[in-house]
């Protein structure tokens, strides 16, 4: 009988054993699997971003709202070499405003900074579409939100 006691509890303590064996390579794995992970998120923001995985050079045209106007017509066209054409026109207010000059894109490959007479302009850039953004580069949210976004002509 105590041989049948020894056996069993050699049994149990090698099912432990195995478990705990087990275990620990699952925890090892996941270490490095993680590690694998770190790796591969920090290799760069320029694997796929808008910048080079969307067709974005083309002219975008949107209204935009206006305080002492009905609007302010813009078009915008944004060339594969860095430069831009805009066109302004204050509705009911005369004749367009034209400009050109260059573009940069933000770090992370998803929004223009519009390098103007005046300042800078920020437009956040997608497929088809462009939204224009406040001056730190957010979108602009509230009521006139949806007349902050530029849909793509040509």
């Amino acid at each position: 009988m105590m041989k049948k006691h020894l056996i069993s509890l050699f049994v149990i303590a090698a099912t432990f054993s195995a478990c705990k064996n087990q275990t620990q390579k699952n925890e090892s794995s996941s270490k490095d699997s993680s590690a694998i992970t770190v790796k591969q998120d920090s290799v760069s923001y320029d694997e796929h971003n808008t910048k080079n995985s969307v067709d974005w050079a083309g002219t975008y045209e949107g209204t935009l709202p206006c305080a002492d106007c009905t609007g302010i017509h813009v078009i915008l066209t944004l060339n594969m070499d860095g430069t831009y054409e805009k066109s302004e026109e204050y509705l009911e207010k005369g004749k367009p405003f034209q400009e050109k000059g260059t573009f940069t894109w933000t770090p992370d490959g998803g929004s223009i900074i519009l390098k103007e007479k005046d300042g800078e302009s920020k437009y956040k850039v997608g497929e088809g579409m462009m939204k224009k953004l406040d001056i730190e580069g957010k979108e602009i949210k509230g009521e006139l939100e949806e007349f902050y976004n530029f849909k793509k002509i040509k």
